[in-house]
């Protein structure tokens, strides 16, 4: 799930089992930002767009997807994407 907050950087939060209370957040400084992170956890391009353009229409957007082990193992240090 990400959502844009009202100084402009996007909250990102990926939970590993919904309804488990176990949540993952990140934060990218603007859309541009959030769209290179979303590419990073494994997104294509195309969709990391269309998120993109939904998070600039409803300043919230969700998607479901599986995140494997090589993806998974970038997660172990921060990102410069702020």
């Amino acid at each position: 799930m990400a959502d844009v907050l009202s100084d402009g950087t996007v909250n990102i939060v990926f939970l590993a089992i919904v309804g488990a209370g176990n949540a993952s957040p990140l934060k990218a400084k603007n859309l541009a930002a959030a769209e290179k992170l979303f590419m990073a956890c494994g997104l294509t391009a195309e969709l990391a767009a269309a998120m993109r353009e939904e998070l600039t229409r409803n300043n919230f957007v969700s998607v479901e997807t599986s995140v494997n082990e090589e993806i998974a193992g970038k997660f172990q240090y921060r990102f410069p994407y702020n």
